[in-house]
This record gives structure tokens, C-alpha cells and sequence, in this order.
């Protein structure tokens, strides 16, 4: 019987933190995207985001949106250890986030904005 529930207080933790990887890596691609159309729509942010002057904007995309995913992670493996997720609603929320993503770095799209 203590098996049992030790397997189960496992996988119950395997689940939350497989669901805040697909979450938070979901989110940090929509920001790389929201961070591009920024940097893409406004001279300003364009100037803020080059990090590295050699690859301009980009540099400073790519880095926040790390940023972004790496505090996601943080705080939703945080939340979900006690309390983990349906696993089919976070593959619902990560497919949202990324068909956002796509959207926001897909060009034809970006120049509608």
C-alpha cells in the first residue's frame, strides 16, 4: 500500500512539472513573438533591445524572452507541486500560446499589425 501511494505522489509531480515545462516554454515563445513585433513596429524598442549591436534587435528579443520563460517556469512549477494541473488543459493552454507565437512572427501577419 505505501508503494502505491509513493507511485502516486510521483507521478503527481512528474505531471506538474511536465506541464510547467510545456506551459512556461509555450509562454516564452509568445513573448520572443511579442517582443519581435515590438521591436519590429517601434524605433524605440528597436534601440532597447539591441543588446548586441551586431545582431541588433534580436539579441535583446531572445534574452527577455529566456527571461520570461525561465520565471514562468519558476513560479509554475511552484504553484502546480501541490496543486498539478489537468494535463489536457495545459496542452490546451501551451497549443494556444503557441499558435500566438506563430502568429506573431509569422511576416505576412506582422504587417497587417
Amino acid at each position: 500500500m505505501t508503494q502505491l501511494i509513493e507511485d502516486t505522489v510521483s507521478a503527481t509531480k512528474a505531471t506538474a512539472s511536465a506541464s510547467a515545462v510545456l506551459v512556461s516554454a509555450a509562454a516564452g515563445c509568445l513573448s520572443i513573438g511579442l517582443f519581435y513585433l515590438l521591436g519590429d513596429k517601434s524605433a524605440a524598442c528597436n534601440h532597447l533591445l539591441s543588446i548586441y549591436p551586431a545582431s541588433g534587435a534580436l539579441s535583446g528579443v531572445l534574452v527577455l524572452g529566456l527571461l520570461v520563460w525561465f520565471v514562468c517556469w519558476v513560479i509554475l512549477a511552484r504553484r502546480w507541486s501541490s496543486r498539478p494541473p489537468n494535463v489536457a488543459t495545459a496542452m490546451r493552454m501551451a497549443i494556444l500560446l503557441l499558435l500566438g507565437s506563430l502568429l506573431l512572427t509569422f511576416p505576412p501577419f506582422v504587417r497587417l499589425l
